[in-house]
């Protein structure tokens, strides 16, 4: 495949230079090519690379090599690729969705924690009035919400660098591969 092949806008480029194919993949993975996990390091480089790109943009990762070798198989190497970095997405997505269910697990227990929080303080301000009852009241409402700080950082914040890791990978998932020979 060379660069005249991309189809519609011009994809943003991703290039990785390797002395062989063997370097994009972990060393200790014995599957087969279209199955072997992407080196931690290569991972890293094209997910930085990919973040620096539009959020829409498509991409394509040119993989430029010294010298053809055993496993310059272009579509082989696309499919290891996409089904690496789909099946990171995948995972992305079940992070997330285990993120939520701890959110609305804890959102459960802060706002029962916050009614009785709420009740306790009341019955003290009924009981003791003046400025005892009113401590106790304002106090107990103030640990109340605070117990609800951590749904409140999951569904605020704590889920959407999740996110964009996911919607990275899946643009790394489509990405169109192509192996340039650079001789010299």
């Amino acid at each position: 495949m060379n660069s005249t092949q991309f189809a519609g806008a011009k994809p943003a480029v991703i290039d990785i230079k390797l002395k062989r194919i063997g370097d994009l993949f972990a060393e200790l993975d014995p599957s087969p090519l279209v199955e072997r996990d992407i080196d931690d390091t290569v991972e890293e480089f094209l997910v930085d690379c990919a973040l620096e790109k539009p959020r829409d943009a498509e991409l394509a990762i040119m993989i430029h090599l010294p010298a053809p070798d055993a496993e310059s198989d272009g579509e082989k190497l696309t499919e290891a690729i996409q089904n690496y970095f789909a099946f990171m997405a995948d995972r992305e997505a079940g992070r997330i969705r285990r993120l939520f269910r701890e959110g609305r697990q804890a959102l459960g227990i802060g706002l029962v924690f916050l009614l009785v929080c709420v009740s306790l303080g009341q019955a003290a301000f009924t009981l003791y009035g003046g400025t005892a009852g009113t401590l106790a009241r304002e106090g107990l409402s103030i640990i109340g919400w605070v117990a609800n700080w951590r749904p409140v950082e999951i569904f605020l914040y704590d889920w959407r660098p999740l996110r964009r890791r996911q919607r990275v990978f899946e643009q790394l998932a489509r990405a169109r591969v192509e192996l340039r020979i650079d001789n010299g």
